[in-house]
């Protein structure tokens, strides 16, 4: 069996992710270790309620089945999740590898961003003169983005200058929470910085994307700077001034440095690798013109993705039309493995997607859930393997796939990703080699709707089943259990219509309880609804199990069913009667109890109307209760 690392990381740092995992994948490869890498869409915000569902994933796998941790310990933003995780590696002792986060217990690799974020404020004071700053930082007490700031500090001392409280602006790492940010505060503050600073290239162009709708220029104005040097920053116009690092090198060492200490040799607690500043025209410098050309091709290829985005647009247009449209489970598994089978472009042909049991059902055991968690089994709604639906079992939560082979001669490359409505978790996606979805985020977006397609259905099953229950409720009859008036004009009568469209001969067969006045005259009504349901109980008993029974009013009973002959129909009969008397028997009524039956057998080729074989039927029960009446009479 080969050996199993397992990686967790979350999935707004997509640049830094892609890079990072390219290289860890490159190391797993030359020992062919199997990759399970864990992916959530936390935010920095306490206050976020989806935090909750999202989190779910990094509790998911139990820590003890692997062989190592990799930690991309910089950008899980919440920090229970980190700590949680440490608390499981240390309790099992498995080796683990913490990526440009210090964690105690478990070994550190990183940049040191403060050289290169230092010498690039040292540019933009020297060179570019600028003597008021901003700061934009990550999320509070993030350790890496307080490393990165301590840099801009330590800078300014050096000209004499203090970066005071009122100028550090916390933004999340997010390019949307920067755009914010940086809109408020031009709009608030009569004069502008000379420069702004951002803890890292998402920030430092949502604040370009923000200045430039504000007519504010780039950097004639305010200089703005990054960290990073993403792919999107040097194809950004203007080219950012940056800090380089060489991520897919930090990936391929971090995960070298895991597989020593999983040999069991000793590896340093903290390693370092170094960053330097990468100037562009966000500060003012002039760029090469390969760099130049490198934008304009940047933006040819955006063509292409556009074009890929339409197309994924279409597809969530046409799972949205599909989920709107499903209000049964098997209904909803048959379409989404016929619709992932048909087209798996975005997914990819190894695509599996788990929900937790019981989910679109009424819910007694899934509503007991606490948040965020799943249920001790997992329903598989479409498993494509090769691009070929297969039909899978339920399986336990904990093996976290329902097959596993460790045994192939290749790294394979497990996604988990969860799948929630904010603090309720839904289940979980796992896509198998295939991790460019997480690159672009477009996965965030796709498992927005999904999970809200997913609401839609268990609507609709709930609505449809309540749909069922009233109709149940509108065509019973509430004290004998058997259908009511309604239910034979909804249900019988139809039914003895559709056998004399198919040939077939069927029976309408009255019973009417003798006596029924005297027994409540006598001993009362509840007396008198025990003998309506002992006769709706022999019914029940004797009756075939495709014939449908109807209380039709009062004291009568109508049944009717598929009947080859009179004789058939009147064992039928025989049956009630002698039912009938076991029961009465057993119950020790304090009454006298029996019926007058009446049965008329239809038969197609007589070309009647159904209206004059009910009448048959009623005229032969009243027969029958009439010699029932005699036959009293002469006993007296």
């Amino acid at each position: 069996m080969k050996k199993r690392v397992a990686v967790f990381a979350n999935g707004w740092s997509n640049e830094y992710l892609e890079l990072i995992l390219e290289g860890v994948k490159n190391r797993a490869t030359e020992d062919n270790v199997d990759l399970f890498v864990f992916v959530n869409y936390s935010s920095g915000s306490e206050d976020d309620p989806g935090n909750v569902g999202e989190s779910m994933i990094f509790t998911l796998p139990n820590i003890a089945d692997f062989d190592g941790v990799l930690l991309m310990g910089n950008t899980i933003n919440m920090p229970y999740e980190r700590e949680q995780l440490r608390e499981q590696i240390l309790k099992y002792n498995i080796p683990a590898i913490s990526l440009e986060y210090e964690m105690e217990g478990i070994p550190y690799i990183g940049t040191d961003t403060y050289q290169g974020i230092y010498k690039l404020m040292l540019h933009v004071l020297e060179k570019h003169h600028a003597h008021e700053f901003i700061f934009m930082s990550g999320p509070k007490h993030n350790q890496e983005s307080e490393k990165r700031k301590m840099a801009v500090e330590d800078a300014l001392e050096t000209a004499g200058l203090v970066l005071r409280d009122e100028n550090v602006i916390e933004a999340d790492w997010s390019y949307f929470v920067a755009y914010d940010k940086a809109t408020q505060y031009v709009n608030t503050h009569e004069s502008l910085p000379d420069a702004i600073i951002c803890a890292n290239d998402e920030m430092a162009i949502g604040v370009c994307s923000a200045l430039d709708v504000l007519g504010v220029r780039i950097p004639n104005d305010v200089i703005v700077t990054g960290c990073d040097c993403l792919t999107m920053g040097q194809e950004f116009f203007p080219i950012l001034s940056t800090v380089g690092r060489e991520w897919d090198k930090l990936g391929y060492k971090g995960m070298n440095m895991l597989w020593d200490r999983m040999n069991g040799k000793t590896i340093p607690q903290s390693t370092r690798l170094q960053s330097m500043p990468v100037f562009g025209e966000s500060c003012g410098c002039e760029v090469k013109k390969s760099k130049a050309d490198e934008r304009l091709r940047s933006i040819l290829a955006n063509y292409r993705v556009r074009r890929d985005d339409t197309v994924n647009e279409w597809q969530l247009r046409y799972i949205d039309e599909l989920f709107s449209k499903e209000d049964s489970v098997d209904g909803l598994k048959k379409s989404m493995n016929k619709t992932f089978q048909d087209n798996h472009v975005f997914e990819g042909p190894d695509f599996m997607l788990c929900i937790v049991d019981g989910y679109f059902e009424e819910m007694e055991s899934w509503e007991e859930l606490k948040m965020g968690e799943l249920t001790d089994r997992m329903e598989v709604y479409v498993n494509l393997e090769d691009g070929k639906a297969i039909p899978t079992d339920k399986f336990p939560t904990k093996n976290l796939l329902p097959y596993y082979n460790g045994n192939t001669k290749e790294t394979q490359v497990y996604l988990f990703i969860p799948l929630n409505t904010k603090k309720n978790s839904i289940g979980y996606i796992v896509q198998k080699n295939n991790l460019k979805r997480i690159y672009d985020q477009s996965i965030y977006v796709w498992l927005r709707r999904l999970s809200q397609d997913m609401e839609r259905v268990k609507q609709n099953i709930r609505l449809e089943e309540l749909n069922k229950k009233l109709k149940e409720v509108s065509v019973t009859d509430a004290l004998t259990g058997l259908r009511n008036r309604t239910g034979f004009d909804s249900e019988a009568w139809p039914y003895l219509v559709e056998c004399q469209k198919q040939g077939k001969n069927s029976a309408i067969v009255f019973a009417d309880v003798n006596q029924m006045k005297s027994i409540n005259d006598r001993y009362g009504h509840l007396q008198g609804d025990l003998a309506l349901c002992t006769v709706a109980e022999a019914i029940k008993k004797t009756l075939p199990r495709d014939w449908i029974a109807i209380r039709y009013g009062g004291d009568e009973f109508v049944m009717v069913g598929e009947c080859a002959d009179a004789e058939k129909a009147e064992r039928i009969l025989d049956n009630l009667r002698k039912e009938l008397e076991t029961i009465i028997s057993a119950r020790r009524l304090i009454f006298d109890l029996s019926v007058s039956t009446g049965c008329v057998v239809m038969h197609p080729e007589e070309k009647n109307n159904l209206e004059e074989y009910l009448r048959r039927a009623d005229e032969a029960m009243y027969d029958a209760k009439q010699q029932f009446h005699a036959a009293q009479k002469n006993r007296v």
